[in-house]
């Protein structure tokens, strides 16, 4: 069986999955109306004020680690009997989302931005809000992807 990141980097996908992934995330920040949202948005604004395309080269950065912290996961996965690994991903919400935030409070710990690293660490537990709000969503992206 191959890896996840064979599948979902290989050249013919990683482009296309980027966009796909950078899609689900704008829409899903674009629908935010509740305070939490507001603040998320905000913070999120400090960010693009200095990177305007903050959103799509954070993905495509992160997107090689995120995987890589799916691949347990994926590996669990051909060993069980589901055979949908958007529905395994949900199932095993908790650990999928922990796994994707270890990589981002790995890359927010190492930034050398003081600004960043705070605001991050303020909004870090409205970040894995939302990443589980949209895991439905990009498991079935990337289960798309596995064929």
């Amino acid at each position: 069986m191959s890896t996840l990141a064979e599948i979902l980097l290989a050249p013919h996908q990683k482009d296309a999955l980027t966009a796909d992934c950078v899609r689900i995330v704008e829409r899903h920040l674009n629908s935010l109306r509740s305070l939490r949202g507001l603040a998320l948005k905000a913070g999120l604004a400090v960010f693009k004020a200095a990177k305007p395309d903050l959103i799509p080269r954070a993905i495509g950065r992160l997107l090689p680690e995120f995987i890589a912290a799916l691949e347990p996961l994926y590996a669990r996965f051909g060993q069980s009997t589901d055979r949908d690994f958007s529905l395994f991903l949900r199932k095993n919400a908790d650990e999928t989302v922990e796994a994707i935030m270890s990589k981002v409070d790995a890359r927010a710990a190492q930034s050398s931005n003081d600004t960043a690293r705070s605001t991050y660490r303020k909004l870090r537990g409205n970040i894995r809000d939302e990443l589980e709000a949209l895991l439905p969503e990009l498991s079935k992206t990337l289960s798309g992807y596995l064929g």
